[in-house]
């Protein structure tokens, strides 16, 4: 039996199992990279040799031969937000069963980090990026459309061309309008996200539409930009309170601004959904809400986002992409649900026939 020593004080190389095997170096070569033919008994052969001395392929070696890295880079925009682990859970899944590995990155919404991290990814020549929320900088924007192929989950880039997988901002804007005019609302104002974001802007041109296909009046100061950052709710509240007449019902950006709300409508004494209603948008907390229903706090009126299949509709879009490079770009819309809980109700009484007489 030929002596492994050689092998076991450092990395087992392509040379040792050439050695070991008594096989050539192209034939070894070839077995191991599942590239042209072998005979079936000196692969077999090959193969445990190989994994008798605990050999490796060096992925660097391989990324030069065939010029894919198999890694894929994904930007998220606050890893902190349980909207995201959810996504990238179904790009995972996905992806690794094609072989590619993942490379996480947090940009916290900073146009400096998100091009320092797309810089990065692109130095370490990744196959491809899946881009989930963010809005580009001009920066960024140029390095991506030099850089390898782009998806992008929620939020997309008007001057680059990419795939696209996002909520049905329409649809979901509709279901919590169509609830809270089916609950007597019609005083109901909308907190958007950042003016860049283009969920935002699809979000309020929908409110907009939706208005007016139910002959709502839109008075000013109705239409409140926000930044999907809970902090925002605070100064958004103190803004609705301003509101003549005051709206009897808000859309919030998400469900973090949501809750902030409602916790500074508390602390001025108007109740939720007694004299408000407040709704949120994504259900980030999903089934965690039963839990804070047994301990008698309210749950959020909101519209869930179908988290995991938007993931994994992304890693079928970046899959498809590499195999197809020239194809045209595509765009995948998913379907959203409402989940109609404590937060919302019927118009308080006294605003009712104002409400009536308004529109």
């Amino acid at each position: 039996m030929k002596s492994e020593k050689s092998t076991s004080a450092g990395r087992v190389t392509l040379a040792d199992i050439v050695r070991e095997s008594g096989m050539s170096r192209s034939t070894v070569g070839r077995a191991l990279a599942g590239n042209g033919y072998v005979n079936p008994e000196k692969k077999q052969h090959i193969i445990a040799t190989a994994e008798r001395l605990g050999y490796r392929a060096s992925t660097l070696a391989r990324a030069l031969r065939t010029q894919q890295s198999m890694t894929l880079g994904v930007l998220v925009a606050d890893i902190t937000n349980p909207l995201f682990p959810a996504i990238v859970k179904g790009i995972d899944e996905g992806v690794s069963a094609a072989g590619y590995t993942l490379f996480l990155c947090n940009t916290d919404e900073n146009p400096q980090r998100q091009q320092t991290l797309i810089r990065s990814l692109l130095d370490r020549q990744v196959d491809g990026l899946i881009m989930v929320s963010q809005s580009l900088s001009e920066a960024s924007r140029q390095l991506i459309s030099e850089g390898p192929p782009c998806v992008f989950v929620n939020r997309m880039s008007a001057d680059l061309q990419g795939d696209y997988i996002g909520p049905d901002n329409v649809q979901a804007m509709n279901l919590l309008l169509d609830h809270l005019y089916g609950l007597g609302h019609r005083r109901i104002a909308c907190v958007t996200g950042p003016a860049q974001s283009s969920t935002a802007r699809e979000r309020k041109e929908a409110w907009l539409s939706g208005m007016a296909r139910l002959g709502c009046p839109v008075p000013p100061g109705y239409l409140i930009e926000g930044d999907y950052h809970a902090r925002s709710g605070r100064r958004i509240a103190e803004q609705l309170l301003q509101c003549e007449p005051r709206p009897t019902a808000v859309l919030a950006a998400n469900d973090f601004v949501a809750l902030e709300i409602i916790k500074v409508l508390n602390e001025q004494g108007i109740t939720v959904p007694g004299e408000l209603s407040v709704c949120g948008f994504d259900d980030v907390f999903g089934a965690h809400y039963m839990a804070l229903a047994s301990l008698q706090e309210k749950g959020l009126t909101t519209v869930d986002q179908p988290k995991r299949e938007l993931g994994q509709a992304a890693a079928r879009a970046m899959l498809n992409r590499l195999h197809a490079p020239q194809s045209a770009a595509s765009r995948t819309i998913l379907s959203v649900i409402l989940q109609a809980r404590d937060t919302s109700g019927e118009v308080p009484s006294s605003d009712a026939l104002k409400s009536h007489t308004d529109v």
